[in-house]
């Protein structure tokens, strides 16, 4: 990296940390409305991820008019305003904020997490970029739940490390993609628990392809794979917001088990549709709170682009 690389990094990191301090001293009824405004007016200037956003929006929701897309589409990038209200906070966050802003889904929560630690079992988490996604594994850190999830490393190289640490500050431990898979088995079976983020578009060598919305979507079949080779059951989980503004739920579905059989390909093929199912339940019930400027069906078994 030449010395304008690093000297563009450092000025990129220097003003997201000044942003997000202002963010943080601001309180938070006001913190949220001015965030959630500029989201808004990025909204109405990124042509590109507005796009974006609506060929998603077409392909999962076609029976919805346009109007209600746009309605949709705002809400989501408003939904990324509230998650740097809480990402501006999460230095200063305590165990009794968290426990006072953030609970489990009643039937669907706690209850079965511990159901599988119950049986000396280690998790393999699954979530998706919906609500405040970086706010779930701290909060649950939190609550005496931590965890090893797995994320790409961002290319600004004195982002990664502040972000690294503050990802790290409940007890979190990151693992970073390119580096994952002995660190994660080593964890799993140390009886650790390994999260992952598994609703973005994957390269054919990566994923396999399987319905989302009814539509092929090549999707990272590493998690469906360890959990076949390891017999480790998953965990759906994912956090969404209540009607109170800094408030959330997190949503735990019961334990995935996945189903061996004599074709391990096949196998591997079923159990990520199975796992996509729980990710497009969720974003129906709160599709304003999916990261939906994502290309999620940028590869496609044709190789047609259909975001041109």
């Amino acid at each position: 990296m030449s010395a304008l690389e690093r000297f563009g990094h450092w000025v990129i990191y220097a003003a997201v940390r000044v942003f997000l301090f202002l963010v943080g001293i601001l309180p938070r009824f006001m913190a949220y409305p001015v965030c959630e405004g500029l989201a808004l007016l990025v909204w109405l200037i990124d042509r590109k991820h507005f796009k974006i956003g609506m060929v998603n929006l077409n392909i999962a929701f076609p029976e919805k008019d346009d109007g209600w897309k746009k309605r949709t589409l705002r809400r989501s990038f408003q939904q990324l305003g509230d998650q740097v209200v809480e990402i501006s906070r999460m230095p200063r966050l305590t165990r009794q904020d968290a426990m006072r802003r953030v609970r489990y889904e009643e039937g669907r929560g706690l209850e079965n997490y511990l159901r599988v630690h119950e049986q000396n079992r280690p998790v393999l988490f699954m979530t998706a970029h919906i609500s405040a996604w970086e706010f779930l594994p701290t909060v649950h850190a939190l609550y005496g739940h931590p965890l090893s999830f797995v994320v790409r490393s961002l290319d600004n190289p004195y982002l990664e490390r502040w972000t690294a640490g503050l990802r790290r500050r409940a007890g979190n431990r990151v693992i970073d993609k390119h580096r994952s898979i002995r660190q994660i088995l080593r964890t799993l079976k140390e009886g650790g628990d390994v999260g992952f983020l598994v609703d973005q578009n994957s390269q054919e060598k990566e994923g396999v392809y399987v319905p989302f919305f009814g539509h092929p979507a090549s999707t990272n079949s590493a998690l469906a794979a360890l959990a076949l080779k390891t017999a480790a059951p998953i965990l759906p989980g994912f956090m969404y917001p209540t009607r109170r503004r800094g408030h959330y739920v997190i949503r735990f579905y019961p334990p995935v088990e996945l189903v061996r059989s004599d074709d391990p390909e096949q196998d591997v093929v079923e159990g990520t549709a199975l796992l996509n199912g729980f990710i497009e339940e969720v974003i129906r019930e709160y599709p304003h709170c999916w990261l939906w400027g994502h290309r999620r069906f940028q590869t496609q078994p044709d190789g047609r682009n259909l975001y041109q």
